[in-house]
């Protein structure tokens, strides 16, 4: 070890000690500043992309289950018609000669009838089947029938458009309820009411085929109005009552004292197991 005094060195020994303590003092800093690399994380279009195909894959799922519901619903109408077929197979009366219809459901359905038989509202989206003969009841009674009449030529007095300011309908009304009238616009029921006439003035519409006339009623609330003309002549109409009914409650074609109008389509929108009915009264 040198132990001589700095007085004692030289000028070029002098450098070579102050080159070597700053080689040693870098080498120290560079061991206390280096530090660990973090994992670089996952980046914002990395991120974005899965957040993309997780809400596609959301909306594939959710228009599959309406299509399946769809598939099921028209599935369970031919399941109930193939049902009373094979019931009648099985020993029942299957005299053919009456055609005329038995009304069993409401007017208004998304699916047509599968046979001559008024089961359901008109209204729906499928065209109808072969027909078959009635269905009798258990003890082989047959069921009361009435007869479709034929759609009458319309007269002054007979409804023929109907406006809804409330949801935007502005649409024409044809005489009669049937799976071909409908596909015309709203139709107005054969043997109700004429506008501001007292009784039970029916009609019914599609609300996810041929127009979508009546999508939207059950956005409607009560106090809403309705406007029913009969050639040039304006009836407003007051909502009074909403209510939601399985296809097979015919109430809603019951006749009243009033004058009161109601309103029948399928819900809910494409699914179309229940039916909607609107319910308005003639303003005073």
């Amino acid at each position: 070890m040198d132990s001589r005094r700095i007085s004692e060195l030289t000028l070029e020994e002098l450098e070579a000690i102050l080159d070597a303590r700053r080689r040693i003092e870098g080498a120290r800093a560079q061991t206390w500043t280096a530090k660990p690399r973090k994992p670089r994380a996952p980046s914002r279009t990395l991120l974005m992309f899965i957040e993309l195909l997780f809400v596609l894959g959301f909306i594939g799922t959710t228009a599959l289950i309406l299509l399946n519901l769809q598939t099921l619903n028209q599935f369970g109408v031919k399941a109930r018609m193939e049902a009373i077929q094979a019931q009648e197979q099985a020993g029942q009366n299957t005299n053919t000669q009456f055609a005329t219809p038995i009304v069993r459901e409401l007017p208004g359905s998304s699916f047509p009838p599968a046979d001559l038989y008024v089961n359901e509202l008109p209204g729906s989206s499928f065209a109808p089947e072969e027909p078959f003969p009635p269905a009798l009841g258990v003890l082989g009674v047959r069921a009361q029938v009435a007869a479709s009449p034929l759609a009458p030529t319309p007269s002054p007095d007979s409804p023929s458009r109907i406006v809804i300011p409330a949801i935007a309908i502005d649409s024409p009304v044809v005489p009669g309820d049937d799976w071909e009238t409908l596909k015309k616009g709203v139709g107005h029921r054969i043997g109700t009411p004429n506008p501001g006439v007292r009784g039970n003035m029916v009609m019914s519409g599609h609300n996810d085929v041929y127009g979508e006339v009546f999508r939207d009623l059950d956005q409607l609330d009560v106090g809403e109005e309705i406007f029913v003309y009969a050639g040039s002549r304006k009836f407003l109409y007051v909502i009074q009552a909403r209510r939601i009914v399985v296809p097979s409650d015919l109430s809603p074609l019951n006749p009243s004292r009033e004058s009161i109008l109601t309103l029948i389509s399928c819900w809910p929108y494409r699914v179309d197991n229940f039916r909607i009915i609107i319910i308005a009264q003639l303003a005073a």
